[in-house]
Protein backbone atom coordinates (compact mmCIF):
# COMPACT_ATOMS: atom_id res chain seq x y z
CA UNK A 1 0.00 0.00 0.00
CA UNK A 2 2.97 2.33 0.54
CA UNK A 3 3.28 2.87 -3.22
CA UNK A 4 -0.34 3.94 -3.73
CA UNK A 5 -1.17 7.59 -4.36
CA UNK A 6 -3.67 7.68 -1.48
CA UNK A 7 -1.10 6.35 1.01
CA UNK A 8 1.58 8.78 -0.15
CA UNK A 9 -0.85 11.70 0.09
CA UNK A 10 -1.96 10.75 3.61
CA UNK A 11 1.71 10.37 4.55
CA UNK A 12 1.85 14.19 4.50
CA UNK A 13 -1.27 14.73 6.62
CA UNK A 14 -1.02 16.19 10.12
CA UNK A 15 -3.52 15.21 12.83
CA UNK A 16 -5.72 18.20 12.06
CA UNK A 17 -5.73 17.26 8.36
CA UNK A 18 -6.87 13.74 9.28
CA UNK A 19 -9.72 15.07 11.44
CA UNK A 20 -10.96 17.46 8.75
CA UNK A 21 -10.65 14.87 5.97
CA UNK A 22 -12.70 12.47 8.10
CA UNK A 23 -15.49 15.07 8.32
CA UNK A 24 -15.22 15.66 4.57
CA UNK A 25 -15.75 11.98 3.77
CA UNK A 26 -18.65 11.77 6.25
CA UNK A 27 -20.59 14.44 4.32
CA UNK A 28 -23.07 13.02 1.77
CA UNK A 29 -22.34 16.01 -0.47
CA UNK A 30 -18.72 14.90 -0.89
CA UNK A 31 -19.05 11.12 -0.58
CA UNK A 32 -22.00 8.75 -0.71
CA UNK A 33 -20.07 5.48 -0.35
CA UNK A 34 -19.95 3.68 2.98
CA UNK A 35 -16.70 1.84 2.22
CA UNK A 36 -14.48 4.89 1.60
CA UNK A 37 -14.44 6.09 5.25
CA UNK A 38 -13.48 2.55 6.34
CA UNK A 39 -10.54 2.43 3.92
CA UNK A 40 -9.59 5.97 4.93
CA UNK A 41 -9.34 4.94 8.60
CA UNK A 42 -6.99 2.09 7.74
CA UNK A 43 -4.70 4.35 5.73
CA UNK A 44 -4.95 7.23 8.22
CA UNK A 45 -3.77 4.93 11.02
CA UNK A 46 -0.70 3.77 9.07
CA UNK A 47 0.40 6.39 6.53
CA UNK A 48 1.23 9.43 8.73
CA UNK A 49 3.74 7.33 10.69
CA UNK A 50 5.01 5.51 7.61
CA UNK A 51 3.80 2.14 8.90
CA UNK A 52 3.24 -0.69 6.41
CA UNK A 53 -0.34 -1.65 5.57
CA UNK A 54 -0.82 -5.01 3.81
CA UNK A 55 -3.41 -4.82 1.05
CA UNK A 56 -5.33 -7.84 2.31
CA UNK A 57 -5.49 -6.38 5.82
CA UNK A 58 -7.04 -3.19 4.44
CA UNK A 59 -9.50 -5.21 2.37
CA UNK A 60 -10.59 -7.28 5.40
CA UNK A 61 -11.24 -4.11 7.40
CA UNK A 62 -13.51 -2.76 4.66
CA UNK A 63 -15.14 -6.01 3.48
CA UNK A 64 -14.77 -8.59 6.28
CA UNK A 65 -17.08 -11.13 4.59
CA UNK A 66 -15.84 -10.90 1.01
CA UNK A 67 -12.86 -12.64 -0.64
CA UNK A 68 -9.92 -10.39 -1.54
CA UNK A 69 -10.30 -8.66 -4.91
CA UNK A 70 -7.21 -6.70 -5.93
CA UNK A 71 -8.91 -4.94 -8.84
CA UNK A 72 -11.78 -3.79 -6.62
CA UNK A 73 -9.30 -2.53 -4.00
CA UNK A 74 -7.44 -0.54 -6.65
CA UNK A 75 -10.72 1.01 -7.76
CA UNK A 76 -11.63 1.90 -4.17
CA UNK A 77 -8.21 3.48 -3.63
CA UNK A 78 -8.75 5.56 -6.77
CA UNK A 79 -12.13 6.80 -5.47
CA UNK A 80 -10.57 7.70 -2.12
CA UNK A 81 -7.69 9.53 -3.79
CA UNK A 82 -10.08 11.67 -5.85
CA UNK A 83 -12.08 12.55 -2.72
CA UNK A 84 -8.88 13.56 -0.93
CA UNK A 85 -7.85 15.68 -3.91
CA UNK A 86 -11.17 17.53 -3.69
CA UNK A 87 -10.53 18.01 0.03
CA UNK A 88 -7.10 19.53 -0.68
CA UNK A 89 -8.55 21.85 -3.33
CA UNK A 90 -11.12 23.09 -0.83
CA UNK A 91 -8.42 23.65 1.80
CA UNK A 92 -6.28 25.64 -0.64
CA UNK A 93 -9.27 27.71 -1.77
CA UNK A 94 -10.06 28.56 1.85
CA UNK A 95 -6.56 30.03 2.15
CA UNK A 96 -7.11 32.27 -0.91
CA UNK A 97 -10.13 34.46 -0.05
CA UNK A 98 -9.53 36.68 -3.08
CA UNK A 99 -9.97 33.59 -5.30
CA UNK A 100 -13.21 32.70 -3.52
CA UNK A 101 -14.56 36.21 -4.07
CA UNK A 102 -13.49 36.18 -7.71
CA UNK A 103 -15.37 32.93 -8.30
CA UNK A 104 -18.38 34.32 -6.43
CA UNK A 105 -18.40 37.40 -8.69
CA UNK A 106 -18.31 35.15 -11.75
CA UNK A 107 -21.23 33.12 -10.39
CA UNK A 108 -23.33 36.25 -9.77
CA UNK A 109 -22.49 37.61 -13.23
CA UNK A 110 -23.47 34.37 -14.97
CA UNK A 111 -26.80 34.30 -13.06
CA UNK A 112 -27.59 37.90 -13.88
CA UNK A 113 -27.65 38.99 -10.23
CA UNK A 114 -26.35 42.52 -10.66
CA UNK A 115 -27.14 43.80 -7.15
CA UNK A 116 -25.41 40.79 -5.64
CA UNK A 117 -22.47 41.34 -7.99
CA UNK A 118 -22.11 45.02 -7.08
CA UNK A 119 -22.19 44.30 -3.35
CA UNK A 120 -19.54 41.55 -3.67
CA UNK A 121 -17.44 43.76 -5.97
CA UNK A 122 -17.41 46.66 -3.50
CA UNK A 123 -16.43 44.32 -0.68
CA UNK A 124 -13.55 42.74 -2.61
CA UNK A 125 -12.38 46.09 -4.03
CA UNK A 126 -12.24 47.57 -0.51
CA UNK A 127 -10.36 44.53 0.78
CA UNK A 128 -7.79 44.70 -2.01
CA UNK A 129 -7.20 48.42 -1.49
CA UNK A 130 -6.53 47.76 2.21
CA UNK A 131 -4.09 44.92 1.50
CA UNK A 132 -0.58 45.82 2.69
CA UNK A 133 1.29 43.09 0.81
CA UNK A 134 1.94 43.89 -2.85
CA UNK A 135 3.58 40.89 -4.58
CA UNK A 136 3.00 40.32 -8.32
CA UNK A 137 -0.08 38.21 -7.50
CA UNK A 138 -1.71 41.29 -5.94
CA UNK A 139 -1.81 42.97 -9.33
CA UNK A 140 -3.05 39.79 -11.00
CA UNK A 141 -5.92 39.62 -8.49
CA UNK A 142 -6.71 43.29 -9.17
CA UNK A 143 -6.77 42.54 -12.90
CA UNK A 144 -9.16 39.60 -12.44
CA UNK A 145 -11.46 41.75 -10.30
CA UNK A 146 -11.59 44.53 -12.89
CA UNK A 147 -12.04 41.98 -15.67
CA UNK A 148 -15.16 40.66 -13.93
CA UNK A 149 -16.44 44.21 -13.52
CA UNK A 150 -15.81 44.96 -17.21
CA UNK A 151 -17.71 41.85 -18.28
CA UNK A 152 -20.60 42.71 -15.96
CA UNK A 153 -20.83 46.28 -17.30
CA UNK A 154 -20.61 45.07 -20.91
CA UNK A 155 -23.29 42.42 -20.38
CA UNK A 156 -25.69 45.02 -19.00
CA UNK A 157 -24.91 47.39 -21.88
CA UNK A 158 -24.05 50.29 -19.65
CA UNK A 159 -22.71 53.24 -21.60
CA UNK A 160 -20.67 54.96 -18.92
CA UNK A 161 -16.90 54.89 -19.19
CA UNK A 162 -15.49 51.41 -18.77
CA UNK A 163 -12.59 50.56 -16.45
CA UNK A 164 -10.29 49.83 -19.37
CA UNK A 165 -7.35 51.89 -18.08
CA UNK A 166 -7.44 50.11 -14.73
CA UNK A 167 -7.52 46.78 -16.55
CA UNK A 168 -4.54 47.76 -18.68
CA UNK A 169 -2.51 49.09 -15.73
CA UNK A 170 -3.05 46.07 -13.51
CA UNK A 171 -2.36 43.62 -16.33
CA UNK A 172 0.89 45.44 -17.14
CA UNK A 173 1.95 45.52 -13.48
CA UNK A 174 1.23 41.81 -13.10
CA UNK A 175 3.03 40.84 -16.32
CA UNK A 176 6.01 43.11 -15.72
CA UNK A 177 6.62 42.07 -12.12
CA UNK A 178 6.10 38.35 -12.78
CA UNK A 179 8.35 38.45 -15.86
CA UNK A 180 11.11 40.23 -13.92
CA UNK A 181 10.75 37.79 -11.03
CA UNK A 182 11.05 34.82 -13.37
CA UNK A 183 14.08 36.46 -15.00
CA UNK A 184 15.77 36.81 -11.59
CA UNK A 185 15.42 33.10 -10.91
CA UNK A 186 16.74 32.24 -14.38
CA UNK A 187 19.80 34.47 -13.93
CA UNK A 188 20.46 33.04 -10.46
CA UNK A 189 20.26 29.51 -11.88
CA UNK A 190 22.60 30.45 -14.73
CA UNK A 191 25.19 31.74 -12.26
CA UNK A 192 25.28 28.49 -10.30
CA UNK A 193 24.79 25.81 -12.96
CA UNK A 194 26.39 27.56 -15.97
CA UNK A 195 23.15 27.13 -17.89
CA UNK A 196 21.98 29.51 -20.60
CA UNK A 197 18.40 30.77 -20.86
CA UNK A 198 16.62 32.92 -23.40
CA UNK A 199 14.84 35.78 -21.60
CA UNK A 200 12.41 37.47 -23.97
CA UNK A 201 11.83 41.24 -24.00
CA UNK A 202 14.71 41.94 -21.60
CA UNK A 203 15.49 45.49 -22.76
CA UNK A 204 11.82 46.41 -23.07
CA UNK A 205 11.06 45.09 -19.58
CA UNK A 206 13.92 46.98 -17.94
CA UNK A 207 13.05 50.15 -19.82
CA UNK A 208 9.36 50.00 -18.94
CA UNK A 209 10.12 49.19 -15.29
CA UNK A 210 11.88 52.54 -14.85
CA UNK A 211 9.01 54.60 -16.28
CA UNK A 212 5.96 56.10 -14.61
CA UNK A 213 3.66 54.78 -13.25
CA UNK A 214 5.50 51.46 -12.89
CA UNK A 215 8.82 52.36 -11.26
CA UNK A 216 7.25 53.03 -7.85
CA UNK A 217 5.26 49.77 -7.77
CA UNK A 218 7.03 47.65 -5.08
CA UNK A 219 6.90 44.35 -6.98
CA UNK A 220 8.28 45.96 -10.14
CA UNK A 221 10.91 48.07 -8.39
CA UNK A 222 12.32 45.25 -6.25
CA UNK A 223 12.54 42.71 -9.05
CA UNK A 224 13.88 45.26 -11.54
CA UNK A 225 16.80 46.13 -9.26
CA UNK A 226 17.33 42.46 -8.40
CA UNK A 227 17.46 41.66 -12.12
CA UNK A 228 20.03 44.39 -12.79
CA UNK A 229 22.15 43.15 -9.87
CA UNK A 230 22.20 39.61 -11.27
CA UNK A 231 22.65 40.65 -14.91
CA UNK A 232 25.48 43.12 -14.21
CA UNK A 233 27.35 41.71 -11.17
CA UNK A 234 30.41 43.85 -11.83
CA UNK A 235 28.44 47.06 -11.17
CA UNK A 236 28.21 47.40 -7.39
CA UNK A 237 25.59 50.15 -7.45
CA UNK A 238 22.91 47.68 -8.59
CA UNK A 239 23.45 45.52 -5.50
CA UNK A 240 23.40 48.59 -3.24
CA UNK A 241 20.11 49.81 -4.72
CA UNK A 242 18.53 46.35 -4.58
CA UNK A 243 19.54 45.85 -0.95
CA UNK A 244 18.06 49.23 -0.03
CA UNK A 245 14.77 48.50 -1.84
CA UNK A 246 14.64 45.03 -0.29
CA UNK A 247 14.97 46.36 3.26
CA UNK A 248 12.26 48.94 2.51
CA UNK A 249 9.95 46.23 1.17
CA UNK A 250 9.76 44.05 4.29
CA UNK A 251 6.06 43.74 4.99
CA UNK A 252 5.11 44.27 1.34
CA UNK A 253 5.66 40.64 0.33
CA UNK A 254 4.67 37.28 1.84
CA UNK A 255 7.35 35.77 4.07
CA UNK A 256 8.17 32.96 1.63
CA UNK A 257 8.73 35.42 -1.22
CA UNK A 258 10.81 37.72 1.00
CA UNK A 259 12.94 34.73 1.95
CA UNK A 260 13.57 34.01 -1.73
CA UNK A 261 14.57 37.65 -2.28
CA UNK A 262 16.95 37.62 0.70
CA UNK A 263 18.51 34.37 -0.52
CA UNK A 264 18.99 35.83 -4.01
CA UNK A 265 20.91 38.72 -2.42
CA UNK A 266 22.88 36.51 -0.02
CA UNK A 267 23.86 34.01 -2.71
CA UNK A 268 24.92 36.89 -4.96
CA UNK A 269 27.20 38.17 -2.16
CA UNK A 270 28.67 34.70 -1.66
CA UNK A 271 29.45 34.39 -5.39
CA UNK A 272 31.13 37.80 -5.31
CA UNK A 273 33.14 36.82 -2.22
CA UNK A 274 34.24 33.59 -3.92
CA UNK A 275 35.53 35.72 -6.81
CA UNK A 276 37.75 37.68 -4.36
CA UNK A 277 35.27 40.56 -3.83
CA UNK A 278 35.80 40.43 -0.07
CA UNK A 279 33.97 43.73 0.39
CA UNK A 280 30.71 41.80 0.09
CA UNK A 281 31.36 40.00 3.38
CA UNK A 282 29.92 42.91 5.37
CA UNK A 283 26.88 43.16 3.09
CA UNK A 284 26.25 39.43 3.41
CA UNK A 285 26.35 39.65 7.21
CA UNK A 286 23.93 42.60 7.15
CA UNK A 287 21.54 40.55 5.04
CA UNK A 288 21.72 37.65 7.47
CA UNK A 289 21.21 39.97 10.43
CA UNK A 290 18.20 41.71 8.85
CA UNK A 291 16.72 38.42 7.69
CA UNK A 292 17.04 36.93 11.17
CA UNK A 293 15.79 40.05 12.94
CA UNK A 294 12.60 40.04 10.83
CA UNK A 295 12.35 36.20 10.89
CA UNK A 296 12.35 36.20 7.08
CA UNK A 297 15.03 33.49 7.04
CA UNK A 298 12.97 31.20 9.27
CA UNK A 299 10.71 28.64 7.61
CA UNK A 300 7.83 27.37 9.71
CA UNK A 301 9.76 28.58 12.75
CA UNK A 302 12.89 26.61 11.82
CA UNK A 303 16.31 27.79 10.66
CA UNK A 304 18.03 25.64 8.06
CA UNK A 305 21.45 24.28 8.94
CA UNK A 306 22.79 25.84 5.73
CA UNK A 307 21.77 29.33 6.87
CA UNK A 308 23.15 28.55 10.35
CA UNK A 309 26.50 27.41 8.91
CA UNK A 310 26.81 30.22 6.36
CA UNK A 311 25.93 33.05 8.76
CA UNK A 312 28.58 31.91 11.23
CA UNK A 313 31.11 31.42 8.43
CA UNK A 314 30.62 35.02 7.24
CA UNK A 315 30.84 36.38 10.81
CA UNK A 316 34.08 34.49 11.46
CA UNK A 317 35.69 35.85 8.29
CA UNK A 318 34.83 39.35 9.53
CA UNK A 319 36.17 38.44 12.99
CA UNK A 320 32.76 39.22 14.49
CA UNK A 321 33.37 36.59 17.16
CA UNK A 322 31.01 37.97 19.81
CA UNK A 323 28.11 38.17 17.34
CA UNK A 324 28.89 34.67 16.11
CA UNK A 325 28.80 33.32 19.68
CA UNK A 326 25.45 34.99 20.43
CA UNK A 327 24.03 33.71 17.16
CA UNK A 328 25.41 30.22 17.78
CA UNK A 329 23.51 29.82 21.06
CA UNK A 330 20.41 31.90 20.32
CA UNK A 331 19.48 30.08 17.12
CA UNK A 332 20.45 26.58 18.23
CA UNK A 333 16.83 25.78 19.30
CA UNK A 334 15.59 26.87 15.86
CA UNK A 335 17.46 24.03 14.14
CA UNK A 336 15.63 20.82 13.30
CA UNK A 337 15.99 18.40 16.21
CA UNK A 338 17.90 15.72 14.30
CA UNK A 339 20.45 18.26 13.04
CA UNK A 340 20.81 20.44 16.13
CA UNK A 341 23.69 18.75 17.97
CA UNK A 342 25.85 18.22 14.88
CA UNK A 343 25.32 21.77 13.54
CA UNK A 344 25.93 23.38 16.93
CA UNK A 345 29.08 21.35 17.70
CA UNK A 346 30.59 21.91 14.26
CA UNK A 347 30.06 25.67 14.39
CA UNK A 348 31.21 25.90 18.00
CA UNK A 349 34.41 24.21 16.81
CA UNK A 350 34.75 26.71 13.95
CA UNK A 351 34.38 29.60 16.41
CA UNK A 352 36.90 28.06 18.81
CA UNK A 353 39.39 27.64 15.95
CA UNK A 354 38.97 31.29 14.92
CA UNK A 355 39.73 32.25 18.53
CA UNK A 356 42.80 29.95 18.52
CA UNK A 357 41.27 27.73 21.22
CA UNK A 358 42.47 24.54 19.59
CA UNK A 359 41.81 22.22 22.52
CA UNK A 360 38.17 23.31 22.52
CA UNK A 361 37.99 22.61 18.80
CA UNK A 362 38.73 18.94 19.42
CA UNK A 363 36.33 18.80 22.37
CA UNK A 364 33.43 20.21 20.33
CA UNK A 365 34.09 17.89 17.39
CA UNK A 366 33.82 14.82 19.62
CA UNK A 367 30.26 15.68 20.68
CA UNK A 368 28.37 14.90 17.49
CA UNK A 369 27.99 12.30 14.77
CA UNK A 370 28.37 14.08 11.42
CA UNK A 371 26.19 11.99 9.11
CA UNK A 372 26.11 14.64 6.40
CA UNK A 373 29.10 13.95 4.14
CA UNK A 374 30.20 17.56 3.63
CA UNK A 375 29.84 18.45 7.31
CA UNK A 376 31.81 15.31 8.09
CA UNK A 377 34.67 16.50 5.88
CA UNK A 378 34.51 20.04 7.29
CA UNK A 379 34.82 18.53 10.78
CA UNK A 380 37.73 16.32 9.72
CA UNK A 381 39.49 19.33 8.18
CA UNK A 382 39.04 21.37 11.37
CA UNK A 383 40.43 18.45 13.36
CA UNK A 384 43.41 18.28 10.99
CA UNK A 385 44.17 21.98 11.42
CA UNK A 386 43.79 21.78 15.21
CA UNK A 387 46.30 18.90 15.38
CA UNK A 388 48.74 20.98 13.33
CA UNK A 389 48.34 24.06 15.54
CA UNK A 390 48.84 21.90 18.66
CA UNK A 391 52.01 20.32 17.16
CA UNK A 392 50.35 16.89 17.40
CA UNK A 393 52.11 15.71 14.26
CA UNK A 394 51.85 11.96 14.89
CA UNK A 395 48.10 12.27 15.40
CA UNK A 396 47.93 14.52 12.35
CA UNK A 397 49.67 12.01 10.05
CA UNK A 398 47.36 9.23 11.22
CA UNK A 399 44.36 11.50 10.74
CA UNK A 400 45.40 12.38 7.18
CA UNK A 401 45.68 8.69 6.28
CA UNK A 402 42.21 8.13 7.73
CA UNK A 403 40.80 11.06 5.73
CA UNK A 404 42.29 9.72 2.49
CA UNK A 405 40.86 6.24 3.10
CA UNK A 406 37.45 7.74 3.87
CA UNK A 407 37.46 9.74 0.61
CA UNK A 408 38.39 6.70 -1.46
CA UNK A 409 35.14 5.09 -0.30
CA UNK A 410 33.13 8.15 -1.42
CA UNK A 411 33.81 8.33 -5.15
CA UNK A 412 30.45 9.91 -6.03
CA UNK A 413 31.48 13.37 -4.74
CA UNK A 414 33.99 14.19 -7.48
CA UNK A 415 34.43 17.96 -6.92
CA UNK A 416 34.47 17.73 -3.12
CA UNK A 417 36.65 14.62 -3.25
CA UNK A 418 39.30 16.43 -5.30
CA UNK A 419 39.20 19.45 -3.00
CA UNK A 420 39.78 17.38 0.14
CA UNK A 421 42.39 15.19 -1.55
CA UNK A 422 44.25 18.41 -2.39
CA UNK A 423 43.96 19.55 1.23
CA UNK A 424 45.43 16.24 2.41
CA UNK A 425 48.17 16.30 -0.21
CA UNK A 426 49.39 19.81 0.56
CA UNK A 427 49.14 19.34 4.32
CA UNK A 428 51.41 16.31 3.94
CA UNK A 429 53.80 18.40 1.83
CA UNK A 430 53.69 21.05 4.57
CA UNK A 431 54.67 18.44 7.16
CA UNK A 432 57.53 17.19 4.97
CA UNK A 433 58.91 20.67 4.28
CA UNK A 434 62.46 21.37 5.46
CA UNK A 435 62.23 24.64 7.46
CA UNK A 436 65.77 25.55 6.32
CA UNK A 437 64.98 25.24 2.60
CA UNK A 438 63.51 28.63 1.67
CA UNK A 439 63.52 27.87 -2.05
CA UNK A 440 61.43 24.75 -1.50
CA UNK A 441 59.04 26.69 0.76
CA UNK A 442 58.65 29.40 -1.88
CA UNK A 443 57.97 26.79 -4.58
CA UNK A 444 55.38 25.04 -2.37
CA UNK A 445 53.62 28.33 -1.65
CA UNK A 446 53.42 29.10 -5.36
CA UNK A 447 52.10 25.62 -6.08
CA UNK A 448 49.41 26.00 -3.40
CA UNK A 449 48.33 29.38 -4.78
CA UNK A 450 47.82 27.92 -8.26
CA UNK A 451 46.07 24.63 -7.47
CA UNK A 452 42.26 24.27 -7.74
CA UNK A 453 40.05 23.32 -6.04
CA UNK A 454 41.58 24.05 -2.63
CA UNK A 455 39.30 25.66 -0.05
CA UNK A 456 42.05 25.76 2.63
CA UNK A 457 44.43 27.68 0.38
CA UNK A 458 44.69 30.67 2.73
CA UNK A 459 45.50 28.55 5.79
CA UNK A 460 48.11 26.48 3.93
CA UNK A 461 49.83 29.57 2.48
CA UNK A 462 49.93 31.11 5.96
CA UNK A 463 51.49 27.98 7.47
CA UNK A 464 54.13 27.74 4.74
CA UNK A 465 54.98 31.40 5.32
CA UNK A 466 55.38 30.80 9.07
CA UNK A 467 57.99 28.05 8.66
Amino acid sequence: MQNTLAYQLLRTFAKQDIREARKWLASPYHNQREDLPLLFEQLAAAAPEGQPLPRKQAWQAVYPNRPYDDQQLRLLLSYLYRCLEDFLLQRETEQAPWLQQHLLLAAYRKRGLDSHFQKAYRKLHKHQRAETQRPPEYHLARYWLEQERYQEESTLGRTREHNLQELEDQLTCAFLSMKLRQGCFLLAHEAVYKASYRIALEEALLGLATQEPYRDIPAISVYCHCYRMLRFPEQDQYFTTFQSRLFQSIGLFPQAELRDLFLLAINFCIRQINQTAEGYLREALELYQKGLETEVLLENGDLSRFTYNNAIGIALRLQEFDWAERFLHHYRPYLEAEQEEAAFSLNAARLAFARRQYGQVLAHLQRADYRDLINNMVAKTLQMKAYYELDEFDLLESHLRSMRAFLRRKRHISYHQQNYLNIIRYTQKLLALNPMDREMAKALEEEIRNVEPLTEKGWLVEKVGNI
